[in-house]
């Protein structure tokens, strides 16, 4: 059932006309891989951003977050994000948080029409445990951009993540049970269409995959360039394996300084 919503999902994201107007597709971010991406800021760029998941466990998350990256030398740019979060059970009280502060930067290695760019991310342990936070994750990723003749944008991203993971040891040292950290990897593989329509609309179709946790997240959205300058964000996401979310509902602001 999954596989075939997979390929009907596809289907729609190929098959809309793609116009033959040339958007500023370079400004359009991605929605699942917003740092692990080609494109190096111009000018500093921010998003307020809200996300509200559900997972097979009877879970639900609310997230409130910020985004944001700055250019610091003509091919290189540094972002980071932090957020709240609600984790709300059907059973069982919620827990609320701040999430860890992830903090990225990348650079580009070859410029468009096909660009290339590489970078890493790190997670700095300062959000609450009670949501599953404070632990020190980090990779690096290498991302591509192709835009082809008729204005659609391809895009890639591969990617290799470090997880941190608290477990309990017990100590014979101490006698006591004691916390130790553990590291898995994950590789990441993500891809992606934009194509810009008309009347500043731009629509994203993505799809990523993570080798650790059975994870895969197919999700489309849009990009819309309003008058004043900002972006009105958008997106759904449909989990498809154990591992994602069931079902992710996003929308955003995004404004660039």
């Amino acid at each position: 059932m999954k596989c075939r919503t997979v390929a009907v999902l596809l289907v729609l994201v190929w098959g809309v006309g793609v116009s033959q107007a040339q958007n500023e597709t370079d400004n359009v971010r991605l929605l699942q891989t917003f740092f692990q991406d080609a494109p190096i800021a111009t000018s500093p760029y921010g998003e307020g951003l809200f996300q509200y998941s559900t997972y097979d466990n009877d879970l639900a998350s609310i997230d409130l977050a910020v985004q944001a990256a700055l250019p610091v030398a003509e091919k290189l740019q540094l972002g980071g994000a932090l957020g709240f979060r609600n984790i709300s059970p059907d059973v069982g009280d919620s827990q609320s948080g701040i999430s860890d502060l992830l903090v990225s930067g990348r650079y580009n290695v070859v410029p468009g029409p096909t660009m290339i760019s590489v970078g890493a991310l790190i997670t700095l342990p300062i959000g609450s445990e009670d949501i599953g936070e404070s632990t020190l994750d980090f990779g690096g990723f290498g991302s591509l951009r192709h835009r082809l003749e008729s204005g659609l944008v391809l895009t890639s991203t591969l990617g290799l993540d470090f997880e941190e993971t608290k477990v309990p040891k017990f100590n014979p040292n101490t006698g006591k049970v004691e916390t130790d950290s553990e590291y898995d990897n994950s590789l990441l593989i993500g891809g992606g269409v934009i194509y810009p329509t008309k009347n500043n609309l731009n629509l994203i179709g993505e799809i990523n995959f993570r080798t650790e946790g059975d994870y895969i997240l197919l999700s489309g959205g849009l990009d819309y360039l309003l008058k004043s300058g900002g972006r009105l964000r958008g997106g759904l996401g449909l989990g498809l394996d154990d591992g994602a979310p069931n079902f992710t509902l996003r929308a955003g602001y995004l404004l660039g300084f």
